[in-house]
C-alpha cells in the first residue's frame, strides 16, 4: 500500500514519460528539417566535392533551439496539467464516494454505509477512522434511544398510580383547604410529567422508525375534525380558519399527521395575548398557523431544539416545536418559522424534499 504523494509522483512520471516518448518523432522531425539542415548541406557538398554553400550556422542553431524549447515547454507543461487532472480524478475518486457515502448517512437509519475501498495509505486510514466514528456515534444513538424510550416506559405506571392515588386523595372529605391546594398542585405537577413522559416516547418512537404505516389522507379533513376541539381550548382567542374547498392529499401517517397539526395549533394558543388571533390557512399544499404575540422575533437556530422555551411565562415543556420538526422531517416535509407584523408564522410545505427559502407571506386570511 502506498501514499497518496508516492502513487501520484510515480504516476505523473509514467505518464511524461509516455508523453515525451509520443512526440519524439516531432522533435526529430524539427531538427532534421531546420536548424540541422545547413549541417546536412556541408556534409552533403563536402562528400561530392563541391563548394561549401553560403550558410549562417548561428542564426539557424539558435533558432532551432529556441523552437525546440518552447516546443518541450509547451508539451511538458501541458503533459503536467492534463496528467494531473486526470491522475488527480482518478487517485481521488474512493474519496469522493466516501464523501457521498457521508452525507447520505443518517443515524436514525441505523446502518454504516460501506466505504469506498482503496490501496492508498491515507484514504485507508481516513475508512477505519471514520467507520469507528460511526460506529461510536451509532452505539451512543441507539443507548440513548433505548435510553430515553425504556424511561418513559417504565414511567407510565407509577405515573397513572400516583395520579389515581391524588384522585382519591382529593376525593377524601376530611381535607383542609391547605392541604387540598397541596394536593391539587401535586395532580398539576404530574399531569406535566405525563405529558413530558408521552412526547418523549413520541419522540423516540419517531426516532426508531415505528410509524411506518403510512397512507393518503385528506390534509383539509383532519384539520377541520381538529379545530372543534382546538375551539373549545381558548377563552377569548379568536381562531380564523382559512381552508381549501377541494381536499388535499399528503402521504403521511394518520397519527403523526394529527400531532403535528395539534401541536402547531396549541403552541399558537399558549403563545398568544390574553384577545389575540389565530389564522390557521391550507392552501396549496401548505399549512399556515400564525397567532399574535407581544413578544418579539424567535430565535429560528433554537426554535426546534428540544426543551428549549422562549419565555418562562408560558407553561409548557418545550417539546411541542421539537415534536413537528421531527413529524416533518420524517415524512420529507420543510417547516419554517417567520415573524412579521407582530404575527408567529410556521409553514409547513407538504411532500417537498428540498430546501425553501424564508416566507414572507401571511396566511390568506391574514
Amino acid at each position: 500500500m502506498k501514499s497518496l504523494l508516492h502513487k501520484t509522483m510515480f504516476q505523473l512520471a509514467i505518464y511524461i514519460i509516455v508523453i515525451m516518448l509520443l512526440v519524439t518523432p516531432l522533435f526529430y522531425l524539427l531538427t532534421k528539417h531546420y536548424y540541422a539542415e545547413d549541417m546536412i548541406d556541408i556534409i552533403e557538398a563536402a562528400q561530392q566535392n563541391l563548394p561549401l554553400p553560403e550558410l549562417d550556422l548561428e542564426e539557424d542553431i539558435m533558432q532551432g533551439v529556441m523552437i525546440q524549447f518552447a516546443l518541450i515547454s509547451c508539451v511538458l507543461g501541458g503533459a503536467i496539467i492534463l496528467v494531473t487532472r486526470f491522475i488527480s480524478k482518478r487517485l481521488w475518486e474512493p474519496y469522493e464516494k466516501t464523501l457521498q457515502q457521508l452525507e447520505e448517512f443518517r443515524l436514525e437509519n441505523g446502518i454504516i454505509p460501506p466505504l469506498a475501498k482503496s490501496d492508498i495509505k491515507e484514504f485507508t486510514r481516513l475508512n477505519l477512522a471514520l467507520n469507528r466514528l460511526m460506529e461510536n456515534s451509532l452505539k451512543s444513538y441507539q443507548t440513548q434511544k433505548e435510553f430515553t424510550e425504556n424511561a418513559s416506559h417504565e414511567l407510565q405506571t407509577p405515573l397513572a398510580v400516583f395520579q389515581s392515588k391524588l384522585d382519591l386523595l382529593l376525593q377524601q372529605p376530611d381535607l383542609t383547604e391547605q392541604q387540598a391546594d397541596i394536593v391539587q398542585s401535586l395532580y398539576e405537577a404530574t399531569n406535566r410529567l405525563s405529558r413530558l413522559n408521552r412526547n418523549l416516547l413520541l419522540l423516540a418512537r419517531i426516532d426508531n422508525n415505528q410509524y411506518k404505516h403510512v397512507v393518503q389522507l385528506d390534509a383539509v379533513k383532519i384539520l377541520k375534525d381538529i379545530l372543534p376541539t382546538m375551539e373549545r381550548l381558548v377563552e377569548r382567542i379568536t381562531i380564523h380558519a382559512n381552508l381549501s374547498s377541494t381536499p388535499i392529499l399528503v402521504q403521511a401517517n394518520h397519527s403523526l399527521l394529527e400531532s403535528l397539526i395539534n401541536n402547531l395549533i396549541v403552541n399558537a394558543i399558549r403563545h398568544n395575548t390574553t384577545s389575540g388571533k389565530i389564522f390557521i390557512s391550507m392552501r396549496e399544499r401548505q399549512l399556515d398557523v400564525a397567532n399574535t404575540s407581544t413578544e418579539g422575533p424567535l430565535d429560528e437556530h433554537l426554535l426546534f431544539n428540544r426543551f428549549y422555551r422562549p419565555s418562562e411565562k408560558v407553561k409548557g415543556n418545550g417539546l411541542g416545536l421539537a415534536i413537528a420538526k421531527a413529524i416533518c422531517e420524517y415524512h420529507g416535509w420543510q417547516i419554517h418559522y417567520t415573524y412579521k407584523e407582530g404575527l408567529h408564522l410556521f409553514t409547513v410545505h407538504f411532500d417537498i424534499q428540498t430546501a425553501f427559502p424564508r416566507s414572507e407571506h401571511k396566511p390568506d386570511n391574514l
